[in-house]
């Protein structure tokens, strides 16, 4: 069964060199503007998150800025590697994963 995301749509106004910038940058990194705005929407205000108690937002602080491991953020979180690899991508938090597609061959 496919879980299907409802959208919402927002207009926001940026000034010309923002939106010039936000451009330039999609480009360098093969993405749209939409999707910058997304990420950075996300990363700022992630509502979802306030559940956390002190010790999780920091641990997941610390992971986000590469100062501990993903075991490290699992045991805070009080989950194992699979169930925060999991809730990680149900937040679209990004994992930092670092691999060639030759590895997974190799798994």
């Amino acid at each position: 069964m496919v879980k299907l995301m409802q959208s919402a749509t927002l207009h926001v106004k940026v000034k010309p060199e923002l939106a010039k910038g936000l451009k330039e940058l999609s480009k360098k990194r093969e993405t749209s503007v939409g999707e910058l705005v997304r990420q950075a929407v996300v990363s700022c205000y992630q509502i979802d998150l306030l559940a956390l108690n002190e010790k999780q937002r920091r641990a997941l602080e610390a992971f986000q800025g590469g100062y501990i491991s993903l075991g490290k953020l699992a045991e805070e979180m009080g989950m194992n590697v699979l169930q925060t690899r999991r809730w990680l991508q149900e937040h679209d938090i990004p994992q930092n994963n670092s691999f060639l597609e030759a590895d997974v061959d190799n798994a």
